[in-house]
Parts: structure tokens; sequence; C-alpha cells
């Protein structure tokens, strides 16, 4: 009878062992389903192993993500804090330079006598110097705050500046009304003779003097007694050599008896300045000048000019 030949088992595998060295050879059978449990077992470790490694992955990236943006945030919020602060110091100092131009702004109006601090200035009243309370508490402003405290800042300071454009046009216009209104003394020296009726300097009686008489040496320099235009620069009868200036707004001066005059018809002079010399020319009893001033062609008291 034959002996069969014993079949492998199926549902196991048998791992051949070599030893070296002429050992004998063993062998070590493992049920299939013990392998096949523990390739499911790898399996899930592995995927609960990548699991656990993409989802630590993805933890980290947000994390880091995360403190990217705060530390952004951070920053930004750094940012708008500092400007912030700059932006309060700004407008603090805005303020200050408004409440100087206020005061310069009613200081000047007072000036030029043209004062009217309730329709026209907003200048807060002055600083008394025994007086500084003061108070209140400490607020951090917000940035709605500060932006309308600047908007009604500029709208203050374009008014401002209107303001303070119109107050120098009239300290324009009062300027050249002021050089140009006779001001000063045509001359040095002594006055001989005054608006009005006087004892005539010829005899006879009283007259009327249209002016005022300045004595002095010969060559004596006259002087224009306000901006003007020359109106004539000639000999004219009594009056001898005789300058006239147009002033303008109807103002006339007249200088009379001069030696020498030294501008023309024509010619623009300013306040001050040399236009003639002393002498004794037309009806004259020694060196003087005549000095007259006319308002719309009626003679005046210079008197109420010096």
């Amino acid at each position: 009878m034959k002996q069969s030949t014993p079949k492998p088992d199926r549902r196991e595998y048998t791992l051949m062992i070599v030893p070296h060295h002429g050992k004998a050879v063993f062998s070590i059978r493992i049920p299939i389903k013990t392998v096949k449990y523990t390739a499911i077992a790898l399996g899930v470790c592995l995927t609960i192993i990548s699991g656990t490694m993409l989802n630590y992955r993805y933890q980290a990236n947000v994390a880091t993500k995360d403190k990217y943006e705060l530390n952004q945030l951070r920053e930004v919020n750094y940012t708008q804090q500092g400007q912030l602060e700059e932006l309060a110091k700004t407008t603090a100092e805005l303020q200050q330079n408004m409440k100087r131009l206020n005061q310069l702004d009613s200081d000047l109006r007072r000036i030029v006598n043209n004062e009217d601090t309730t329709d026209t200035s907003r200048s807060a009243p002055p600083r008394l110097p025994n007086f500084n309370g003061q108070g209140g508490p400490t607020v951090q402003p917000k940035t709605t705050e500060l932006l309308n405290l600047v908007k009604e800042l500029k709208a203050a300071a374009n008014e401002r500046e209107e303001s303070l454009l119109n107050l120098k046009q009239s300290l324009a216009e009062k300027q050249e009304r002021m050089a140009a209104t006779p001001s000063i003394w045509p001359s040095g020296g002594e006055v001989t003779s005054r608006f009005g009726w006087r004892n005539s300097p010829w005899g006879g009686g009283g007259d009327w003097h249209p002016g005022i008489d300045i004595a002095n040496d010969t060559g004596t320099p006259i002087y224009a007694t306000a901006d003007g235009t020359v109106a004539s620069s000639s000999w004219f009868g009594g009056y001898g050599n005789m300058v006239e200036i147009n002033h303008g707004n109807g103002i006339v001066s007249i200088y009379g008896h001069n030696s020498q005059n030294l501008v023309s018809a024509g010619q623009t002079v300013k306040k001050g300045q040399l236009i003639a010399y002393m002498g004794s020319t037309g009806y004259s009893t020694g060196p003087h000048v005549h000095y007259e001033i006319r308002v719309n062609g009626t003679a005046v008291n210079p008197a109420s000019f010096l």
C-alpha cells in the first residue's frame, strides 16, 4: 500500500527557516487568519497614523497661519495706534494754531478800528494772568472724533483765511489812504503865519491866509507830505515857484515861494520825498514855504492834518 503525501493546509502559511552551519531545518506554521488579521491591523494602524499625521500637519498649518494673522493684526493695531496718537497730536497743534489766528484776527481788527468780534471773530476771551483753571478726565480719543475735529478745523481755517484776506485788503486800503493823506510837516523851520485871518505882511489891515508859512534858510529841503501825482510844477503868480500835488480823494497840497522845484508835472511822488528847496519867490518877505491844503477845491487848515 502506498503512503499518501500530506497536503499543505491552505488555512495556514508555512515558513521554512534554514539555519547556517548544517543545523536542522525547521518550519513555522502561521494560520492564514492570523496573517489576514495582522495585515488588517497594520492597515488600520497605518491609516490611523497617516490620518493623525495629516491632521497634525493641517492643525500645524492652521496654527501657523493664525499666528501669522495675529502678528499681522497686532502690527496693524500698533501702526493704527501710532497713527491715532500722531493724528491727536496734529489736531491739538491745529487747535493751538487756530487760537493764535483768532487772537491775531481780533488784535488786527482793533488796530484798524474795524472790530466786529460778534460776527467775524470766534477767538476765545483773553486769558487773565492770575487764573489758570483746567481739568477733566483723561480719555483716549476715537478716530471718528478726531476726524470730525479735523474737518471742523479745516472749515474754521478756511473761514479764518477769508477773514484775514479781507482784513489784509482793509489794511492795504487804509495804508493807501494814510499814505495819500498829508500828515507830516513839509519842512523844518518856524511857523510865521497861520491859517485864517492875519495882519497883512504888506500893511493895510488884515487879510485871509489860506495856508501856513514855515520860515527857514534859503535852500532848506521841502518834502511831499503824502503820496500823490504832481499836478503842476511852475511859476504861479504870487506863489512864485510852486509845486501842486494831487493826493486823490479830492485832496491837494501846495508848496509855494520855492527857490527851486525838483519835480515835474505828471510825476508820482511818495510821502517824505524831496520835491523843492525853500526860497522867497513870488510875493514874499523872506525865505519860507507857503504850505496849503485844499479839499475839493476849498482851502482848509493844514494843522488838522499834522
